[in-house]
């Protein structure tokens, strides 16, 4: 146990290192080589700064003796291990490729997108719409109809020949425009489709506009733009009205949580009245408190209140909600937090909210700028007219695209990994024939094969750029060979030293003789205890043993009749370990000690008194276990700079020396 911890700490303080590889030069000198390999005192120190956080990298020579002699140890495994090519085998380079597929998300983001949702989160959008719903795989004659009766809705509401309002609740695809007449209250960023939010962040007040997502035509109007309000949290009680309510149970509500307001105004308890009377039954327990929410997340109703209460602890009139009545207390306010306190949250929002499909082509966007996307349709129609119904049904079969290779859309890096990389008919038909199935019911077979098509680009694009992560972010570079590294190191050591160690049991025992002097006992009692069940046992073992009778005397002279009144047993017990004879006073050969109680009789005879000796290695064995773990280790270290001969500078090691 003590050399996992050891070479754990090991690994913990020295991964860093690969990472700081710097070329040596005058004002850099080499520190120290490992064969054929360079250290340079730049990255030494860098090292040395980096894993010495508590305060030890005082630049002191023993400090940094120390650590360059654990450094110089963790340079040859390393070296040792890449030797070996450990770093090419199958279980290391699916660890690798496991750890590194979540980490590379968060580097294949087009970050722009977080500035853009967070300068549109200081304002709220108050806005009215018309759906008219259709389907995203509609004809181009079916999307041109129903693109001339919305435009044509819109131009009857700018005229004055219909009302907004009277328009939704009569023709809005929108379920909700019955009851709201097209109204959706306020919103803000990240709340609605992409397209959507855009449309409405980007008309004039008072002015409408038409956009078209995968719901359908939409008809916005903009009625108001504000300053966000931030983010609150409060508490409420509340009394429910069901839909159906008939008016005597409308009016017992309202009496109820009239009562309430009144008994809370003279002084009653806030808590107590919403636990006892409080028909949210989520929150009552918790004195009512609700998640923290801001712009389009409550009612309007219950929101309008909420904001308009000042300062924490203030309590609101009775207020009317669909759901019935409230009563709101006042917890905190917020405002908007600063880019950097909120970024993470965005992201967050935007990887897993309605903005998800926006970002994923964003990336694509970012991607086919900066590595010159080029595109061939020809060969693309070429391979669609290769289509036929059997990708309807997600089984259609690639034998007849053996021999269509030409290219259907380039990428190309003059930067970071310098390449042209073409991606092929052939190739696309590959991606269609393991992802067909994922895409059915997504229209004709031109609608289908296209989706396939964007999914084909979208994925190429994502492997070209994972493949350039390494180059372009330094930090991920890093932190990829780090993780290398600890795999590389745990797999060797576990291999050379603590595997070894517990499955080697030749080994183990062979250490464990040579050194058994090293896990010395204490010294030992043997005693024998004579234990009686009854009191005439008790007499007649004291008649006995002042005869001095043997054992086997006493046994057969007190359990007559088939009877055990008599039991006799022998043991050692150590020194120091708190045993029954220790608590006694321990003793010499002879001593005896008579224990009485009210249901046993014992007599318990020191025998002998025997000499510290080595204990057994059933005894010992996790300790011979970690000592033999710190032998291989050092055996294994000493190996290596015999293999791989290590050269110190001095002359530069003084250099760094704080004297």
């Amino acid at each position: 146990m003590k050399m996992i911890v050891l070479l754990t700490g090991l690994i913990t303080l020295l991964i860093f290192s690969e990472s700081f590889a710097q070329a040596p030069s005058t004002t850099n000198p080499v520190l120290f080589t490992i064969g054929s390999e360079q250290v340079t005192k730049d990255e030494f120190v860098k090292v040395y700064q980096k894993t010495n956080v508590s305060g030890e990298a005082d630049f002191s020579e023993k400090s940094l003796r120390d650590y360059l002699d654990l450094y110089v140890n963790f340079r040859l495994k390393v070296k040792q291990s890449r030797d070996m090519k450990m770093d090419t085998t199958a279980a290391v380079l699916n660890e690798f490729k496991t750890y590194r597929s979540k980490l590379t998300p968060a580097y294949m983001f087009d970050t722009t997108i977080l500035r853009q949702a967070y300068n549109r989160m200081q304002k709220d959008v108050h806005i009215e719409h018309v759906l008219l719903k259709l389907d995203p795989n509609a004809s181009q004659a079916d999307t041109l109809k129903a693109y001339k009766r919305i435009t044509n809705w819109k131009n009857q509401i700018t005229s004055g020949k219909k009302d907004f309002n009277t328009l939704a609740a009569d023709s809005s695809s929108d379920p909700s425009a019955k009851d709201n007449k097209g109204d959706l209250g306020y919103i803000t960023a990240l709340q609605v489709i992409y397209p959507f939010e855009t449309a409405a962040y980007s008309t004039p007040v008072g002015k409408m506009t038409i956009v078209r997502t995968r719901f359908g035509y939409h008809l916005i109007k903009v009625l108001d733009v504000r300053h966000s309000r931030g983010m609150i949290t409060a508490s409420h009680l509340f009394i429910k009205v069901a839909q159906n309510a008939t008016s005597e149970d409308k009016t017992k509500a309202k009496q109820k949580i009239d009562s309430l307001y009144q008994a809370l105004k003279n002084g009653a308890s806030w808590d107590d009245l919403v636990k006892q009377n409080s028909q949210d039954k989520t929150s009552a327990a918790n004195g009512g408190k609700l998640p923290s929410f801001g712009t389009g997340q409550m009612v309007g109703e219950f929101e309008d209140v909420a904001f308009a209460l000042k300062n924490p602890g203030d309590m609101s009139e009775p207020v009317q909600t669909k759901f019935g009545w409230h009563i709101i207390k006042l917890i905190e306010k917020k405002p908007i937090g600063t880019y950097e306190q909120t970024r993470d949250d965005i992201k967050k929002k935007v990887e897993n909210g309605p903005w998800s499909e926006y970002a994923k082509q964003s990336f694509l966007n970012q991607v086919k700028k900066e590595y010159r996307f080029t595109e061939f349709p020809e060969k693309k129609k070429v391979l669609m007219s290769k289509m036929d119904s059997s990708l309807l049904k997600g089984n259609w079969n690639d034998s007849a695209m053996m021999n269509m290779n030409d290219v259907l859309f380039t990428f190309t890096d003059t930067k970071w990994v310098p390449e042209k990389k073409s991606y092929t008919q052939k190739d696309f038909a590959d991606f269609i024939l393991k992802n067909q199935r994922k895409f059915l019911n997504q229209g004709g077979l031109q609608s289908m094969y296209n989706k396939l098509y964007d999914a084909f680009v979208l994925a190429s694009a994502g492997n070209f750029e994972d493949a350039r992560l390494e180059s372009k972010y330094p930090p991920f570079r890093d932190l990829m060979e780090e993780y290398m590294n600890g795999i590389l190191l745990f797999d060797l050591a576990s291999d050379k030293v603590w595997t070894k160690a517990v499955e080697d049991t030749t080994g183990l025992k062979t250490f464990y003789e040579a050194g058994k002097n090293n896990y010395m006992g204490q010294e030992r009692a043997q005693v024998t205890t004579y234990m009686c069940k009854n009191k005439d046992c008790e007499e007649d073992l004291k008649k006995y043993m002042a005869k001095n009778s043997s054992d086997n005397d006493l046994l057969s002279k007190l359990n007559r009749k088939g009877k055990t009144n008599l039991t006799i047993a022998t043991a050692e017990f150590e020194k120091g370990k708190e045993s029954e004879i220790e608590k006694l006073g321990w003793g010499t050969a002879g001593t005896t000690y008579t224990v009485n109680s009210d249901s046993v009789f014992k007599i318990m005879k020191i025998v002998s008194i025997l000499p510290p000796a080595p204990k057994q290695l059933t005894d010992v064995k996790g300790y011979v276990v970690a000592d033999y773990q710190e032998n291989l280790e050092k055996k294994w270290i000493a190996d290596l700079r015999q293999k791989y001969p290590v050269k110190i500078n001095e002359q530069v090691f003084q250099s760094i020396v704080k004297k």
